[in-house]
């Protein structure tokens, strides 16, 4: 794992066991967009896997607390996972990190769809966010697991491709008279 990655991950995942102990739940969503960053500059699995896992844990979370059902157990999970990952032990962290998902699923049979629906948007919208970092749609796509369309699809709505064409129409049109005159 990248150290640079390494480090941003237990300051994330530290923040996170903060959150869940002062249940601040609403600070979740806003973490993972910090890990996207890393995701887009070093496009490893490890940073993306943990921003969509912030991102459905909070979303998780939120439907636990309507439901009332208890989630007492993501705390214990993500501590080991942030105790391995700081004793340099990537496979007992990766172990924990998996662990995690499987308990945002099994948190109740109705959640069950619910996550599931969850991660695969938060794939999506974290593939966005990288598109918007400057990421290909195909890489994005492939470094995620879903679809060009389903994430075209997704960037269509938005209007990030406007915001990243109208910024640089002038200069491009300066340049490219430049080079034809």
């Amino acid at each position: 794992m990248n150290p640079v990655v390494k480090k941003d991950i237990l300051d994330v995942l530290s923040k996170v066991l903060k959150i869940i102990q002062e249940q601040d739940y609403g600070m979740l969503s806003e973490l993972s967009n910090h890990v996207i960053h890393d995701a887009s500059v070093f496009q490893d699995d490890d940073s993306i896997s943990f921003a969509i896992l912030v991102y459905a844990l909070s979303k998780t979370v939120q439907r636990c607390i309507e439901c009332g059902v208890p989630f007492a157990k993501f705390q214990g999970l993500l501590q080991e996972a942030y105790d391995a990952l700081k004793s340099d032990d990537e496979v007992a962290y990766h172990n924990r990190i998996k662990a995690v998902f499987v308990t945002i699923k099994s948190a109740d049979e109705k959640l069950k769809l619910y996550v599931e629906e969850v991660i695969n948007k938060a794939k999506v919208k974290k593939g966005t966010k990288m598109h918007e970092h400057g990421i290909s749609i195909a890489r994005t796509a492939e470094i995620l697991g879903i679809g060009q369309w389903e994430l075209m699809s997704y960037v269509g709505k938005t209007r990030i491709g406007e915001s990243l064409a109208s910024d640089d129409v002038v200069k491009r049109v300066g340049f490219a008279r430049r080079l034809f005159t």
